[in-house]
This record gives C-alpha cells, sequence and structure tokens, in this order.
C-alpha cells in the first residue's frame, strides 16, 4: 500500500487555505487598525438598521422581522464593541497598575 495518494490532500488544503504571508508590521497598529474597522463595520450596521426602521415606517418594507433583525444585529454587534472596548481599558489600566 503506498502513501502517496495521501499527499494529494495536502495539496488541496494548500488551494483552500492558502497561508498569508504578511509584512512584520507593529501590533499596536494591526489591533488599532482592527478596531477602527470593527467600529465601520457597527457604524454600517445601525445605518442599516436606521433605513430599514424607516422603510418600514413607510411602508416600504417587505415585513417586519426583517426591520427586527437588522436591529438585533446592529444591537449585538454594538454590544461585542463595547465590551472590546472594555477589556482593552482593562487591559492597559492593569498594566499602568504595575510597578516598575
Amino acid at each position: 500500500m503506498e502513501i502517496t495518494a495521501i499527499s494529494g490532500i495536502s495539496g488541496g488544503l494548500s488551494q483552500a487555505f492558502p497561508v498569508q504571508e504578511k509584512a512584520a508590521q507593529n501590533p499596536v497598529n494591526e489591533f488599532g487598525d482592527l478596531l477602527s474597522k470593527m467600529a465601520g463595520k457597527v457604524n454600517d450596521l445601525q445605518n442599516g438598521a436606521d433605513k430599514s426602521i424607516q422603510s418600514l415606517a413607510t411602508g416600504e418594507s417587505k415585513g417586519l422581522h426583517e426591520v427586527m433583525l437588522a436591529v438585533e444585529k446592529a444591537s449585538v454587534s454594538f454590544q461585542m464593541l463595547t465590551q472590546v472596548r472594555n477589556k482593552a481599558l482593562e487591559a492597559y489600566q492593569e498594566i499602568m497598575r504595575m510597578p516598575v
């Protein structure tokens, strides 16, 4: 029995999940960029929820369930962003309390 048949799997995995090599960046910049992107996405979700509420009020909406889904998605994402901010702030405060 040949084991070479298994080598075909690794080729397929590398195509399905390519390894992304990034240039070495400052981790602080990466975290800041991540927070900025998260805030932008949350803002987009909240704007979409507002538009769906307005369309429901004007009678253009397809259904109440879609409006409620948009509002809840925006609410949950905002709560998540708030918790990430709180945890980052707690970590910063803990570091600042460390004796040097």
